[in-house]
Formats: structure tokens, sequence, C-alpha cells
């Protein structure tokens, strides 16, 4: 304790000497001045009253002395400003609060950003600057407001046109099951409400936490709900499914895990061409699930940026459709639900993701 009391003391006799070091760098000028006018005083006086040197000596020390008390008097308050700026920057908040409803003087000489009750004398300058500080705040304060303003006007928009996009959706479903060569025209349609449906998640990923409802849920059955809802993509791309059963209570939130379960299928179905999409649980680990398909893979130097958001890589740039977002939603709701994301892949060989639900509070990949 006595070690760490003698640290602090010698932390703060250093900030005190670079604070005097600062202030002569920043009055080296006036300084300058003074000992050149000092000096012509006494090299004047000197040629023209020799017989008089004492007496112009006792007038250039007194006069030095008074510049020295004026000069300790001056570096104190620079000293005083330069840690009460500190100390203003270790309380932004009450600092912000003062300069946009109060007054900084006020706030400093009360007290509010450290014991010292003295008040301290501002310049016309430090006033001036001082407002311009406020005004700047104000302005930026006003920005912030009318930019979320516009923010949530843009939200209001999208969400309104993502529920009002789904009725025709809808009825195009229920025209094209009455039409017996409607099956290719239902897969397109099926992609276009998951894009409808990406476009909600991302909308609301902000307030994901408010939206949230964890409870032991089964995930097996989790799992079927979503192959059957992706049955129309699988039998139309002639892929072979293999879902393993197993009985796995995990705690989690329904909806949100099963749109990480839809995308992680979607890309296997889409980045498949030929083979099998494989579905079970990691031997040798109770809660780990594995999505597991025999497609083109992903790159090497594309692994360490997979979740990054708009990043879709060499396969994305193949395809020309991929947006780079459904990767990047699948690792936000996933950290939100303190669960693990881990890949594998090698290129032209497939890829392999295992989603560990036991609630662990990181994400990562693997080469």
């Amino acid at each position: 304790m006595y070690i760490m009391g003698g640290l602090k003391r010698e932390k703060d006799v250093d900030k005190k000497q670079n604070l005097i070091w600062d202030y002569i760098i920043d009055s080296k000028a006036i300084i300058l001045l003074f000992f050149a006018n000092a000096l012509v005083f006494v090299v004047v006086c000197s040629l023209y009253q020799l017989h008089n040197l004492p007496k112009i000596m006792y007038a250039f020390l007194l006069s030095a002395f008074v510049w020295i008390c004026y000069g300790v008097l001056h570096a104190r308050t620079y000293i005083q400003k330069r840690k009460r700026i500190q100390l203003a920057k270790d309380n932004l908040e009450q600092a912000w609060e003062a300069l946009l409803y109060g007054s900084v003087h006020e706030y400093f000489s009360q007290g509010k950003f450290d014991r010292d009750k003295h008040d301290l004398q501002l310049t016309r300058l430090d006033t001036e600057y001082g407002e311009l500080i406020r005004q700047l705040c104000q302005l930026q304060g006003s920005m912030e407001s009318d930019a979320q303003m516009r923010r949530t006007e843009m939200m209001d928009y999208y969400m309104m046109w993502v529920h009002q996009i789904k009725t025709p959706i809808a009825a195009l479903k229920l025209l094209l099951n009455s039409r017996e060569d409607g099956f290719q025209m239902m897969e397109e349609l099926f992609k276009i409400e998951q894009y409808v449906e990406m476009v909600l998640s991302y909308l609301r990923l902000e307030s994901i936490a408010s939206d949230m409802i964890l409870k032991e849920y089964d995930l097996y059955t989790m799992v079927k709900q979503t192959v059957r809802k992706y049955s129309v993509l699988f039998i139309n791309s002639g892929l072979t499914l293999r879902l393993d059963e197993f009985d796995i209570k995990v705690l989690t939130d329904e909806k949100w895990l099963g749109f990480v379960l839809e995308q992680l299928i979607s890309n296997s179905i889409k980045y498949t061409k030929m083979g099998t999409v494989s579905i079970y649980m990691k031997p040798g680990s109770e809660k780990t699930l594995v999505i597991e398909d025999t497609g083109i893979g992903i790159r090497q130097e594309d692994l360490p940026r997979i979740f990054d958001r708009g990043f879709t890589g060499y396969n994305g740039r193949m395809d020309k459709k991929s947006t780079g977002i459904g990767l990047y939603l699948c690792k936000q709701i996933l950290n939100q639900l303190s669960h693990k994301i881990l890949v594998e892949s090698k290129e032209g060989e497939g890829t392999r993701i295992y989603l560990d639900l036991s609630r662990n509070n990181y994400v990562e990949h693997v080469d």
C-alpha cells in the first residue's frame, strides 16, 4: 500500500513537472522578450550612467522580482487550467452538461470536477473559447438529433414496407399452389420471402435484446422446422439431406436461433451444386450442432473475414448475388445469444459449421 502511494506521488510530481515545462515552452516568447528588454535596459543605462550602476542594478533586480512574481502567478493559473481541462476530459458527461446547459466556470469553481474549491479567473479569450465550444456542442447535438430523427423515419418506412410486401407474397403463394407448373416459381417466391425476412432481421438487430425470449427449446424440433421450410430448395437443387436424430435441449431464443439456422442451411444449399447437406451433433460435444456440406468451400484467405458486414469473398464475387449480410447477422445474433460459431472449410471440398449452443460468449473461425 505504501509502495502504491509512493508511485502515485511520483506520478503526480512527474505530471506537475511536465506542466511546468509546457508552460515554459508556451510562454517562451514572453520570457525571451523580457530578458532581451532587460539586457537592453542594463546595457544602455550602463553606457551613459556608469556612476549610477548600483542604483540601476537595484531597479533592475526589483523589476525582475516583480516579473518573477507575475510569472509564478501566471504559471499557477496556467497549471490550474490544464489540470481542470484534464479533469473535464475524465468527466466528459458532466463537462458536456456544463457546456450545453450551464457555465463551465461555475462547474469548475463549485468543485464538480475536483475537490479544489478555489475560483479560477478566466480571461476574455478563455470565455470566447468556451462559448465557441458550447456552440459547437449545441450544433453537434442538433445534428445528432436530426440524424436520429431521419434514421427513425427511415426505419419506420422500411418496417412498414416489409410488412406490406408480405401480403402480395402470401397472395402469390396461394395462386401458385393452384398451378401445376408453379413449382419453380414457388422457389423464386420463397427466395424473395427470405430476403424480406433478412431485411426485417437487419432492421431489428439493434433492439434484439428487447425482442428475446430465452427458454429451453428442443433443438431437433427447431432444425426439422427449418429443413421443412427449405424443402422447396432441397428438392429443386437435387441435394441429399442427412439429418440425424438427437434429443438436446438448449437455452436460447427460438426465433433468432431459427433465423441463424435458416441462413446457414440456405448458404449450404446455395453453394452446393451436388452432393449432401448433413446436420448432426458433434461427437463428444453435448450441445454442438454441425451443418456440413460438400459444396465449393471457402478460400483460406477469405475465412478471417466471412463474418464482416458486406464481405462477399471470392464465392460472392463469382455468384454476383451475395450481399455479405447473412453471416454478419448470424454473428451478431449469436453474440447476443452468447453462443459460439466456428467454421472449417477447404476450397473445392466443402464447409463444416459448428454451432456451440452452450452459451459461450465469443465467435471465431478456424483456418
